[in-house]
């Protein structure tokens, strides 16, 4: 299925990029999902969208529906969306609660996970509420930011964390809040996405705008264990940006490994989550966080943002084509302008290989 050769770890003045096969064929995708995104934070959402006690929101993540809410003693717990007596769905809609409510035969459930009651039960032998709680699921937080891993093998995130907060420091991402979510159904494979995201060498030709906005001579790329950095100068002038006290005049764009990305700009943070729904297609999820709400400063930044991301689509949906063509395989990397993509396609190697 994966030649072991394609696994091999070069130095990027040697590198290929991984076989165009990797972004087409079932078998691999199937692969990810086993041994890469099982085993990965994920971004889920914001802490403010439950901000009361039994408030819950309903997240699908690999095709797994989980229930996030808001407990009494002020903290979030997350359960999978399943009960425990024949499978039936706990929610179907966010909603605040008191208890939940099995939708397919009324087993209840406290909000802690904890079965409360049960229907027509009588007689039934060796039966311990303990065995049939609702099963929770790991939980991290940053700067307002919720993250869920499904492994027993946990990561570490609080590294990560600290870094990041030092990279970006002096913006303070926890006095952003959180707006709205946008979602595009995009028809190319999830790396596909990833790959755009992870380099500045395609700006001039796929982003006019974007290339006016920026210093591209500065464009620049720092790395990372598990995740990338690239931030650039903007023109105060044409920045579509709010204005910001902390504005460093940059745009930075951080990449963590596999399918979280944070687009900093000034009074805006935009979190982008790539879904891997086949392996052609994806969704990608934006939530927008801002500084300051105020609606008629935010239409030039949601009309910018929308620009660019319209031409991403159109890229790497034209660029899936050519992956899937007879006519490629692989290809060779930029050394000054791709060393993110090589970073990236790198630690997906070693998670293949650990695999």
């Amino acid at each position: 299925m994966i030649n072991p050769k394609d696994l091999e770890q070069l130095p990027i003045e040697e590198s290929e990029t991984i076989p165009s096969e990797w972004y087409f064929k079932k078998d691999i995708f199937n692969v990810e999902k086993k041994y890469i995104f099982s085993k990965s934070w994920h971004l889920v959402g914001s802490e403010s969208r439950i901000p009361d006690v039994g408030n819950t929101f309903i997240a699908e993540i690999l095709n797994q529906s989980i229930i996030l809410v808001r407990q009494k003693d002020n903290t979030i717990k997350a359960f999978y969306n399943v009960c425990q007596h024949r499978g039936g769905p706990i929610l179907r809609e966010d909603c605040s609660v008191k208890t939940f409510q099995c939708k397919y035969h009324g087993w209840r459930y406290n909000i802690d996970g904890s079965l409360n009651s049960t229907r027509e039960f009588n007689g039934v032998k060796n039966f311990n509420d303990e065995d049939y709680k609702l099963k929770s699921i790991n939980l991290k937080f940053f700067l307002g930011l919720i993250f869920i891993n499904f492994s027993k093998d946990l990561n570490s995130l609080e590294l990560k964390i600290q870094e990041i907060k030092n990279l970006i420091s002096p913006i303070d991402l926890s006095k952003y809040k959180y707006h709205s979510r946008v979602s595009y159904n995009i028809k190319c494979n999830w790396k596909t996405y990833i790959d755009n995201y992870l380099e500045g060498y395609h700006i001039p030709f796929v982003h006019p705008k974007l290339n006016k906005l920026i210093d591209y001579k500065l464009y620049t790329t720092e790395l990372y264990d598990s995740y990338s950095l690239q931030w650039v100068p903007i023109d105060p002038d044409l920045s579509p940006y709010q204005k910001n006290k902390q504005s460093t005049n940059k745009a930075f764009y951080l990449t963590i490994f596999p399918n979280i990305l944070l687009n900093i700009a000034p009074g805006r943070l935009q979190t982008n989550i790539i879904d891997p729904i086949s392996e052609n297609t994806c969704v990608v999820h934006f939530d927008y966080y801002f500084e300051n709400l105020n609606e008629e400063s935010l239409k030039n930044d949601f009309d910018f943002s929308e620009e660019i991301q319209q031409e991403d689509i159109q890229i790497c949906q034209e660029v899936q084509k050519g992956l899937e063509s007879n006519g490629y395989d692989k290809g060779r990397i930029s050394v000054r302008s791709e060393k993110g993509l090589h970073h990236f396609q790198s630690i997906l190697k070693r998670y293949l290989s650990n695999g």
